[in-house]
């Protein structure tokens, strides 16, 4: 498997300011995420976050059981916002999304969109969850795009590799020495994938067949009628697995980039 990719970017970033961030254009992606302390935030913080969200979502994550959950969901929708609204100027709570499901061609699940009331939009989105990390993906208007993070966890892989692998991506990560971390990534390129084609998991992953590209990336064949990505790993930190696809039959033209941002850690 091909080494992840990353930006220059290290440092901490400020999420700009509404209307202040212009939206990607062309090939650009754009990747802004968190380590966030779950279960661990403070009562100014929560209530913080839930101001950034409009009474719906913050209904949705209210009914969430555990803690971690709840603040998982604040944060990243919080994140979503606050970024959406530096590149629109609309205030974080008033910005309108929207879910479609391209499988069953429904709105109210699926991938979401940013609502804008006309026929174009200023920017294609997707965001992702898992332990204490929060991603949100942005790219240019009609570049579809996925982005899915794992972090490092024990997983019981033998049990999984029917339904998850091909039987050639199961042998390269069995050449590996990091085996587990790579199966991690493989995964997260499967998801990644899926968002980006808009089906999501009604896609069975194991017939999302990713391959290794010469400069670095990967792509991946979907099943019959669906297309094709093209994808970049993400190097967030050593515990974590994260890429980021498009819909797009060949090529990756340029490394996405990268903006790690503050939520939740001393200090934050």
């Amino acid at each position: 498997m091909s080494e992840a990719r990353t930006s220059p970017e290290s440092a901490l970033t400020a999420i700009p300011s509404p209307g202040s961030h212009p939206a990607p254009v062309g090939a650009e992606v754009e990747i802004w995420w968190s380590r966030v302390d779950v279960g661990n935030l403070s009562g100014s913080l929560r209530s913080e976050l839930t101001s950034h969200l409009d009474p719906d979502r913050v209904a949705k994550i209210g009914r969430y059981r555990r803690p971690e959950d709840r603040d998982r969901g604040l944060a990243a929708h919080s994140l979503l916002r606050r970024v959406l609204s530096a590149v629109t100027g609309t205030p974080p709570p008033a910005v309108e999304l929207g879910s479609f499901c391209i499988s069953c061609d429904e709105q109210g699940h699926g991938k979401p969109y940013l609502r804008t009331g006309g026929t174009s939009q200023p920017v294609e989105i997707n965001l992702s969850h898992s332990g204490e990390i929060v991603i949100v993906a942005l790219a240019a208007p009609g570049v579809q795009v996925g982005v899915d993070v794992e972090q490092g966890r024990t997983v019981d892989w033998e049990a999984m590799r029917s339904s998850i692998f091909a039987d050639q991506e199961w042998a390269a990560t069995e050449r590996r020495t990091d085996r587990e971390h790579r199966r991690l990534f493989t995964w997260a390129r499967k998801e990644s994938s899926v968002k980006a084609s808009g089906h999501g998991l009604s896609l069975p992953l194991r017939d999302v067949v990713t391959v290794e590209e010469t400069d670095g990336t990967w792509s991946a064949s979907m099943p019959a009628g669906v297309g094709r990505v093209a994808g970049a790993d993400l190097d967030l930190a050593p515990d974590v697995a994260a890429a980021v696809a498009v819909l797009r039959e060949q090529g990756w033209p340029e490394p996405p980039v990268l903006h790690q941002v503050q939520i939740g850690l001393a200090g934050g």
